[in-house]
């Protein structure tokens, strides 16, 4: 089975020899790729299903000048989050920790209805779930990326990753268009709900993915069936002393300079556009439906082929490109509506086509990065950096700055963006999986 899959486009550029090799390919490929892509698609629905209520929430709170101690808390939360993880990582096998963390989530949506019938001021209300999705959203993701880059090859990631975040594509899609069509008839109440509901399908995906990998590479599986070991902080510890994770950590800081700035300008302008919640609610749900139907545009058309031809850092470089030039033009213009416009753009390619050529790098690491060190990226460097950005953005408002000034500000992060992603694979060991094979201990890539 896995020979199959591996050689599939072998050939520079990912050609295709024989009808006889796709079909072999598609066989061998199909279970997997599906299980994840539905996987993948029952998260990012669940998670987009709370993200234009929580966008509401913190405009209704007090937008951008709110934002820095609603992130502040956040980022405390992921510094005590961060090493309860490391702790389950080490001590169980990923068929016991992954269970773990997501029923935990799924649970605490079932019960999110009941807790705001407790009397909570709205203010206080609004802070708590932005807190929680805010913590949810990360470490879900992350999770179900590191257990993909743990059981999929290097050549699986560039031919099939682009499908599997198409699945989340479609979930992203289908967020919020249930958002939409549920809030107004029957509340917010409905999509905890069914957001749960989506969590424990996507943990059912993965648990049969784990037992697809164990039957595909045995002798793999079989070393990595116990707990990863090492230290519960070897992940931040990792981060700063390897050159790799480094750059990656930077890397996810400069989208915190594009996403997060947007994100916190366009709370501000929707607050005074739309003052009533469920009217926030549709725009935010708006804004990301636009955004994901371009990302899924990208993820069908372009993204296999950028990975095999451009490699994964020129994948990452060229939606940056672009970037620069949709802020450099909302510097120019100045007009508000245009933030949305800029946003959609923006993030569209990241979750398009940076976010899998990311996450196949990932490949290339041993399981102890994968899961410790690419967690502590993905949730406490994450919001470090929302942290770090939306108070540079309250900062700026309160001397005044207007549009131009904050488009200038994010080109100059996806600029930098661009020069730290061009070569960044040569940072990595020559051949895939090296890093299965070194000490795990010293969280060697």
């Amino acid at each position: 089975m896995s020979n199959d899959l591996d050689t599939f486009s072998a050939e520079p550029g990912g050609r295709l020899v024989t009808s006889a090799a796709i079909t072999s390919a598609w066989r061998a490929a199909s279970l997997p790729v599906l299980l994840g892509a539905l996987c993948f698609f029952s998260i990012l629905s669940s998670y987009y299903m709370l993200r234009p209520i929580r966008a509401q929430f913190a405009a209704a709170a007090g937008g951008s000048q709110v934002m820095p101690m609603l992130y502040g808390v956040v980022f405390v939360c992921m510094l005590v989050a961060t090493p309860l993880y490391g702790a389950l990582v080490s001590r169980y096998p990923r068929r016991v920790f992954v269970p773990i963390v997501y029923a935990f989530f799924a649970l605490c949506l079932l019960g999110l209805e009941s807790f705001f019938g407790l009397g909570l001021s709205t203010e206080l209300s609004a802070q708590i779930f932005f807190v929680w999705v805010s913590v949810f959203s990360l470490f879900v993701v992350s999770v179900f990326w590191s257990c993909m880059s743990d059981v999929f090859s290097e050549l699986q990631a560039k031919n099939w990753f682009g499908m599997i975040a198409l699945g989340g594509t479609a979930g992203a899609i289908a967020g919020p268009a249930l958002a939409r069509a549920i809030v107004q008839p029957l509340g917010a109440g409905a999509l905890y709900t069914v957001a749960s509901c989506a969590l424990f399908v996507a943990l059912g995906c993965l648990l049969v993915l784990f037992k697809w990998s164990a039957l595909d590479k045995p002798l793999i599986q079989q070393r990595n069936s116990g707990g990863i070991g090492g230290s519960i902080f070897a992940g931040a510890s990792a981060v700063f002393a390897n050159p790799f994770l480094r750059r990656m950590a930077l890397l996810m800081l400069c989208a915190d300079a594009v996403g997060t700035v947007l994100a916190a300008i366009l709370s501000d302008y929707s607050r005074v556009a739309f003052p009533e919640r469920n009217s926030g609610i549709r725009f935010f749900a708006t804004i990301d439906l636009a955004t994901n139907c371009l990302q899924l545009l990208s993820q069908a058309f372009l993204v296999r082929w950028m990975l095999h031809t451009l490699g994964p850092g020129k994948t990452i470089a060229i939606p940056n490109l672009l970037s620069i030039t949709v802020l450099l033009s909302l510097a120019v213009l100045q007009v508000p509506a245009l933030i949305a416009v800029a946003l959609v753009i923006t993030r569209g390619g990241g979750y398009g086509l940076v976010a899998p050529a990311r996450e196949s790098l990932f490949t290339r690491v041993s399981r102890e990065a994968r899961f410790k060190a690419k967690g502590f990226i993905d949730t406490a460097v994450w919001r470090g950096g929302d942290l770090l950005m939306v108070s540079a953005v309250a900062i700026m408002v309160d001397q005044g700055a207007g549009i131009a000034a904050f488009g200038v500000f994010s080109a100059v992060g996806a600029l930098v963006a661009v020069l730290l992603a061009w070569r960044i694979e040569y940072l990595l060991p020559a051949q895939a999986q090296l890093g299965d094979d070194a000490q795990q201990s010293n969280l060697k890539i």
